[in-house]
């Protein structure tokens, strides 16, 4: 059951919230027909409210509402009574041509405004009975009122999509979770809400080129999908239905498009939860394609991002062959999949990959790449693997590599004391090379400089 005082509390409009405080007071102490006619009354003061505002943003549907209220608000106006029963007859129809309700809550609210007229004017039934309602039925339209009007801004689905396509699409934007959830989740309606996530959804998935936006599409959807992992973190349920809505058409879509789904989406369950089982065993072939695939260049970094994706269990599992196909990539390949996710799974690899430097250059090459971005995430035991596989490959011995060994050193400093305890032994192995000796002592400060 609602809790009516914690949605009182919510009221947006400040100066509505007394009327609809004494209204449930009305409602709690039994007064039930009083209790109808200030929700109602607090209704339109409520859309009126927000109808100005709109009017201010320059929404032209809001206009004349806003004008015939002005109007009836003139000193001396004669006809102000029956300006503002005007008003009051058409204030829902008006509320609904501006988004702030749906045809279901007008619906609901035309009948508290009739059950408003039944307690207010007790002759309008027939043989002079009495319009008698009881408190539970006060309390239905309150929570009608509170959930369909009350509680929210004046926020219209239309005008939020437009509003968070503008955010999105702008070229200098900036994904900042707490505004997006603020903007677009918090203050907006239920309905408004679940749009603004199937829009998301679907620019994620589908990668759409909108000829109103000026970035490129790919940029657009890589904004939308972490706008998206933001709301299934809210509200996991809706982004996974906001999904579903659009994996059809993702089946029927571009290969090219169904991998940069898979690459910017792959790690999200909701993703995972939509799509059929034709198009996983698809994604999966694929993956294994492009695992056995001769290239001459570099692997993309769009097939990069999907192999990346080993690192998630889950997707392990969803995909079989994934494994395989990345542990058979080259050396160099491994080390961009690696740099795109760097993590604890990745980590593990490095020795591996360490051994399988093939020159001085290739050393600096994986260095870069894949060791110092995994740095941040290595175990003792893994640091000190790490260096054992360092040590053991003399192709890791180029010019540059003392320093990229220092830069090791500062990444690891989340392993604290005990991290020193490890490079002070692996300097000792290292006291017969004077020079490379000499610049690590010099960059960690672990140990004395010895003489040339």
């Amino acid at each position: 059951m609602l809790d009516l005082e914690e949605r009182v509390s919510r009221v947006f409009n400040p100066d509505v919230r007394p009327l609809v405080r004494e209204a449930h007071r009305c409602y709690a102490s039994g007064a039930a027909r009083a209790a109808i006619v200030l929700t109602w009354t607090a209704v339109c003061a409520d859309l009126i409210h927000k109808a100005e505002i709109l009017k201010e943003d320059g929404e032209s549907d809001a206009r004349g509402l806003v004008e015939d209220v002005e109007r009836a608000q003139q000193p001396g106006q004669a006809d102000a009574v029956n300006i503002m029963l005007g008003i009051e007859r058409s204030v829902l129809d008006i509320a609904e041509k501006l988004e702030l309700v749906d045809r279901t809550q007008k619906m609901q609210l035309e009948r508290l405004r009739e059950d408003r007229h039944l307690c207010a004017h007790p002759s309008l039934r027939p043989l002079g009975e009495l319009f008698e309602p009881t408190a539970e039925y006060a309390r239905a339209h309150l929570a009608v009122a509170l959930e369909a009007v009350l509680v929210h801004p004046p926020s219209q689905g239309r005008k939020i999509l437009e509003s968070f396509m503008v955010q999105v699409a702008d070229p200098a934007f900036t994904f900042d979770a707490q505004y997006l959830g603020y903007a677009f989740l918090d203050r907006v309606r239920p309905s408004a809400r679940a749009k603004v996530v199937q829009f998301a959804a679907k620019f994620a998935l589908l990668q759409i080129d909108d000829p109103h936006v000026t970035i490129p599409p790919g940029m657009l959807a890589d904004r939308m999908a972490l706008c998206l992992r933001h709301f299934a973190e809210r509200d996991a349920a809706l982004a996974t239905d906001c999904v579903a809505r659009h994996a059809d058409r993702l089946v029927k879509a571009d290969p090219a498009v169904q991998l940069a789904a898979l690459a910017r989406l792959g790690d999200l369950p909701a993703f995972w939860a939509c799509l059929p089982e034709a198009l996983i065993a698809q994604f999966n072939a694929r993956v294994e394609g492009i695992g056995k695939a001769e290239r001459t260049g570099a692997l993309p970094a769009q097939e990069a991002k999907v192999f990346a994706l080993v690192a998630n269990a889950e997707v392990r599992t969803a995909l079989p062959a994934l494994e395989g196909a990345f542990t058979a990539l080259h050396v160099s390949d491994r080390c961009r999949v690696i740099g795109q996710r760097p993590n604890a799974y990745f980590a593990a690899h490095l020795p591996g990959v360490l051994e399988e430097v093939g020159s001085f250059d290739h050393g600096q090459f994986v260095a870069r790449t894949a060791v110092l971005p995994c740095a941040g995430v290595l175990t003792l035991d893994g640091l000190r693997a790490v260096l054992r596989a360092w040590w053991d490959n003399d192709q890791c011995w180029g010019r540059a590599m003392p320093g990229y060994l220092v830069e090791l050193y500062a990444a690891t400093a989340h392993l604290g004391a005990q991290r020193d305890a490890v490079w002070r032994e692996y300097l000792e192995e290292l006291r017969e090379f004077t020079p490379t000796f000499n610049e690590i002592a010099r960059g960690t400060g672990l140990v004395e400089v010895q003489a040339d």
